[in-house]
């Protein structure tokens, strides 16, 4: 628990990444080497929770365990995609979307999920690709489900966003 709320569900990652792995019988350099990592030893550093992964790693690893990358990383129903274009290269005209509906600007969006208004622009571009816990931080700011948010997969409508906005309603919800 954090601060007596709920923890994030990324907090998740490490334990689903081991259950899965072992359940495939794949060691973490196999499982890496699987998973086309630059680095051999990702999936060990990962496992030991030194770093958060962003949204590209989990997806490539969740494709070789071929399970959902929203499973993996939030512990989300969803389904997998096996190879392809990366459903984490749609987030940035995702959030876009998700903010303008919300009438949110960037910089009252970085503050509302604690980055920044830059993160938020470079994300919206596609010059930067987040981690699972800043895609969660914004989908909640967002009150949007970070599956939906991070990979596209899953109902848009999440949890309630912070300060007592309403959520974003998807446009097939608004007709």
């Amino acid at each position: 628990m954090v601060r007596g709320q709920k923890n994030p569900l990324h907090f998740g990652f490490v334990a689903r990444l081991k259950r899965a792995r072992k359940l495939a019988r794949q060691s973490r350099l196999g499982l890496s080497a699987k998973s086309d990592l630059l680095d051999g030893k990702a999936v060990y550093v990962l496992e030991q929770g030194k770093r958060v992964p962003r949204l590209d790693t989990v997806e490539k690893i969740a494709s070789a365990l071929g399970m959902s990358p929203a499973f993996l990383a939030y512990g989300l129903d969803g389904e997998s995609q096996p190879g392809g274009k990366l459903r984490a290269d749609g987030m940035g005209a995702r959030l876009q979307a998700a903010r303008l509906a919300r009438g949110l600007n960037m910089r009252d969006l970085g503050r509302e999920s604690g980055t920044s208004h830059t993160t938020v622009r470079l994300t919206e571009i596609g010059e930067t690709i987040p981690t699972i816990a800043t895609a969660e931080a914004l989908a909640l700011a967002l009150g949007v489900s970070p599956g939906w948010l991070a990979f596209g997969i899953g109902p848009q409508v999440g949890t309630s966003p912070r300060r007592g906005r309403p959520p974003a309603q998807s446009t097939a919800e608004a007709s």
